[in-house]
């Protein structure tokens, strides 16, 4: 991992813990990176929510088109 994934990846989590109630999608992981002076494309957006999910730290819900995540329960 790189040093940008990783703080793409930790600004993803510290805004996750903050907004509990707020489902993320990769709209909004679109817009915090867009706050952090990054353009990523959609995909790295989506693949950054897999992983984080792959990792135990967000979990899926939703189909495949209308997927959102939650910080993990483990994490409160």
């Amino acid at each position: 991992m790189t040093a940008n994934q990783a703080r793409c990846l930790s600004a993803l989590l510290i805004d996750a813990h903050h907004n509990l109630c707020t489902q993320i999608t990769t709209g909004s992981v679109m817009h915090i990176y867009h706050r952090l002076g990054i353009a990523p494309k959609r995909a790295t957006a989506r693949g950054d929510l897999k992983t984080l999910a792959r990792l135990g730290l967000l979990t899926e819900h939703g189909l495949r088109h209308s997927r959102c995540y939650a910080l993990s329960p483990a994490l409160y």
